[in-house]
């Protein structure tokens, strides 16, 4: 079919042929300016082992949840009283977490997420202070 388009059009195909080079000699060319020849591979990820080193003590575990406030409150619903009471029991495996977290460069999605409760300052806000109070007169 495109022998009869090429007659039709009166354009031949010609072939280009230069002495020395071909395709294998290509593929070797590009093969040998695209390989970086200082590359080393990443190191394996400590996913089933403790971290070597300890980023996080359990120490400062313990007095992050020693020291929460009484409003903080997280995704699971976890009242800061139980984390407060729960510390001794908790920043072990917690700091450990948190190494292997920083040992591996991996965040859990978990830790991504926050839940956010506005707090007024007053105790019964009666209106939106965003915008002047002359515009709530209009």
């Amino acid at each position: 079919m495109w022998d009869a388009v090429r007659h039709v059009t009166g354009r031949k195909r010609e072939s280009v042929h230069v002495d020395g080079v071909d395709a294998e000699s290509l593929n070797k060319h590009y093969a040998s300016i695209s390989t970086d020849l200082d590359y080393r591979p990443p190191n394996c990820k400590l996913t089933a082992s403790p971290p070597a080193t300890e980023y996080i003590t359990v120490w400062l575990v313990f007095k992050a949840l020693e020291r929460q406030r009484r409003t903080v409150t997280g995704l699971d619903a976890l009242p800061s009283w139980f984390l407060n009471l729960g510390a001794p029991v908790f920043s072990k495996p917690l700091a450990q977490l948190f190494n292997l977290s920083i040992t591996t460069s991996e965040v859990p999605s978990q830790w991504k997420q926050a839940y956010i409760r506005p707090v007024p300052k007053v105790a019964h806000p009666v209106l939106n202070t965003r915008y002047p109070l002359y515009l709530y007169l209009l």
